[in-house]
C-alpha cells in the first residue's frame, strides 16, 4: 500500500513539534487557513522586498499570494503540506503566536510536460520572517521536511534556490543538499536574471535528527 500523509488542513493528524533546545523556542506544525494572512506577508516580503515602496503594488501582490495559499491549502493532496513555525518565547505576550517561517513541502516531476519521469519530495518557499532570521529557524524548517519524506517512504529530496541567493545556497550546502543540474531559460540571457540551480539531498532513511516531526506510522 502507498504511503499515505495527513492533509495540510488537519491539524489533528499532525503532531505539533516543540522545540525548546534553541532560542527562542518554537513549535512546528501544519499551517492552518487562520495563519494565511502572515504566510502571505512573509512570503511577499522574502522574495519581493523591494516592492515596499510601492505600496499599491506590493499590496496587490500580496492579496494575489494570499488567494494562491487560501487555494493550495484547501485542495492539498495527501503529499503536501505547509509548515510554519510559531514563536514560543514566554517573554512574548503577542496573541496569536507570532509567525517565524514557513515552507512547503510537495512530490511532484521535475521533468518538462514532454518527458515522463517519476514525482519525487520537493520543497518549495522556505522563507523567515526578517526578525527571527539568524536563529536556525530555516534549518528546523529543513529538518522537519526530510522527517515527512522519510515518513512518505521516499529516500531523496530536491529544491531550487537561485544562483545569486548566496545566504540560501550556504544553508543547503550546509545541510548536504548538492548541485544537481542548472536550470536555463530564455530569460537568463535576454532580462540577464539569475540562473535556478536544482539541488538534492539524499536522506539517510532515519530521522535522526533533533527536533524532526514525530509523525504516525501509515
Amino acid at each position: 500500500m502507498s504511503p499515505q500523509f495527513p492533509l495540510s488542513t488537519s491539524p489533528g493528524l499532525l503532531p505539533a513539534r516543540v522545540l525548546t533546545s534553541i532560542q527562542p523556542p518554537l513549535q512546528i506544525s501544519a499551517a492552518q487557513p487562520q495563519h494565511l494572512q502572515g504566510l502571505a506577508t512573509i512570503l511577499t516580503d522574502s522574495f519581493h522586498p523591494t516592492l515596499r515602496s510601492l505600496s499599491w503594488f506590493y499590496a496587490l501582490l500580496r492579496a494575489g499570494i494570499y488567494e494562491d495559499l487560501r487555494h493550495r491549502l484547501r485542495h492539498a493532496s495527501p503529499y503536501d503540506i505547509c509548515l510554519i513555525a510559531l514563536d514560543l518565547d514566554p517573554s512574548s505576550s503577542t496573541l496569536p503566536m507570532p509567525l517565524m517561517g514557513t515552507v512547503e513541502l510537495g512530490v511532484r516531476s521535475l521533468a518538462p510536460p514532454w518527458q515522463i519521469r517519476p514525482a519525487v519530495p520537493y520543497l518549495s518557499n522556505l522563507a523567515v520572517d526578517a526578525a527571527f532570521r539568524g536563529r536556525g529557524i530555516a534549518k528546523q524548517l529543513l529538518l522537519a521536511c526530510e522527517g515527512i519524506v522519510l515518513a512518505w517512504e521516499f529516500q531523496d529530496l530536491y529544491l531550487h534556490v537561485l544562483e545569486n541567493n548566496y545566504p540560501a545556497r550556504r544553508l543547503y550546502e550546509q545541510m548536504g543538499y548538492q548541485l544537481q543540474q542548472v536550470d536555463g531559460y530564455w530569460g537568463v540571457r535576454l532580462w540577464r536574471q539569475p540562473r535556478r540551480l536544482l539541488l538534492h539531498k539524499p536522506l539517510n532513511g532515519a530521522a535522526t535528527f533533533p527536533g524532526v516531526l514525530e509523525l504516525p506510522s501509515c
